[in-house]
């Protein structure tokens, strides 16, 4: 049982998912379908809640019936997604691909972090798991970066459609990766039925450990900024007048910033505390939020700024909060609870996205980045004060 091959089987599956050809232009894809800033944030929301709809039970799914199947069933699904993308003309077609590609994502979401916190265990190496998190964040984000110049070029050349049709066959090494991994074995601490499992998941989680259930909304406010900022930075770009070609680049430099951080996140958990890193994570959210509201469209530079510090602190973001969240969680309900994080933030984007959207085609994009400052920020205050006092209450 080569437990140890895991690990690299998963940095293919994290590259072949992250090797987002389409990503520099999923948003003018869209557009190009003949639909506003407004639709486009409304397929991005079907896509949320499908994740959020599934999030939960496929965690628990792989928590039950192993890691291994869960995944499977999220590549294959991906897959189908770009296939569905590729011959999509119109608003529903589109949703549809979202909905199939939110079933995916929601498969393969915690249950990649948990299998490989698994697999560190058995191989008696679990102090590891925030450099290898770290490191797997990294190849992801340095994977985007490369295939972001390779889809703006498709795009300029040829045409936005191209890049989806990439995606499609880049997808597929996924289900090759996911066909070879080596399942786990997972200690139990009981043997409970399905849904008596599922009430002392979430019993335990969000009444019991009250430090794991802020860890959660802590790490669900770090994703929901992060998530925001990847798909209105497109629009800001656009609104700059960028070309497609350009975005490319731009782009890959954006997630060699994430990948950099990211690799290198088991550093500052040596320097400073876990409050100390969440509090500049989120905090930073927050204000380059508010300096592209009130800056970014008069200056670019300034623009620019502000999008690489938040790019920086999402590298430090995804790989500190994944750790927090494993060493709080039991091994029998990891996934499932990675999976909770995960349905807190698609629920979070699914009801700001559209309404920011629209903020954007009514007033400006400025407006749409002070209201998410303004949202982060105050969201941030509340979750942090409320830590504080758990983490004091522990002592």
């Amino acid at each position: 049982m080569n437990i140890a091959g895991n690990i690299w089987k998963l940095y293919v599956i994290k590259t072949s998912k992250w090797f987002m050809v389409y990503m520099p232009i999923i948003v003018l894809f869209i557009q190009s379908n003949g639909l506003n800033l407004r639709e486009v944030m409304l397929v991005n929301a079907i896509y949320s809640i499908s994740i959020a709809f599934f999030e939960i039970p496929s965690g628990y799914f792989s928590d039950r019936l192993g890691r291994k199947k869960s995944i499977i069933l999220g590549t294959l699904f991906i897959a189908a997604q770009f296939l569905a993308y590729s011959l999509s003309y119109d608003f529903w077609s589109l949703g549809l691909g979202a909905v199939i590609g939110g079933l995916g994502a929601s498969f393969i979401s915690g249950t990649d972090s948990a299998l490989l916190y698994d697999s560190l265990t058995i191989l008696d190496r679990k102090g590891d798991y925030l450099k290898w998190e770290g490191r797997t964040y990294a190849i992801g984000t340095f994977s985007e970066a490369v295939a972001a110049i390779i889809g703006g070029w498709l795009a300029y050349t040829y045409g936005l459609r191209y890049p989806i049709y990439a995606q499609v066959g880049i997808s597929l090494i996924g289900v090759l990766a996911a066909l070879t991994l080596v399942e786990p074995p997972i200690q139990k601490a009981n043997k409970k039925g399905n849904w008596e499992q599922m009430r002392y998941i979430l019993r335990h989680t969000f009444l019991e450990n009250k430090k794991l259930r802020f860890l959660i909304l802590l790490a669900a406010i770090s994703g929901l900024s992060s998530l925001l900022l990847a798909w209105f930075a497109q629009p800001y770009f656009d609104y700059k007048n960028i070309e497609e070609n350009k975005i490319g680049y731009l782009w890959a430099v954006l997630n060699i910033t994430v990948a950099f951080f990211a690799l290198n996140a088991h550093h500052s958990s040596k320097i400073l505390t876990s409050k100390q890193l969440t509090f500049i994570i989120l905090f930073g959210f927050g204000i380059g939020y508010a300096v592209l509201g009130c800056y970014g469209g008069a200056s670019l530079g300034i623009g620019l700024t502000a999008m690489f510090v938040m790019y920086a602190l999402r590298g430090l973001a995804t790989p500190t909060f994944l750790n927090l969240i494993n060493q709080n969680a039991p091994s029998d309900m990891r996934a499932t609870v990675l999976s909770i994080r995960g349905f807190t933030v698609r629920v979070l984007y699914a009801l700001l996205a559209p309404i920011l959207g629209w903020v954007a085609d009514v007033y400006s994009i400025q407006e749409t980045f002070l209201l998410m400052g303004g949202v982060i920020g105050l969201a941030t205050i509340v979750a942090i004060g409320f830590y504080s006092l758990i983490l004091q209450d522990n002592r």
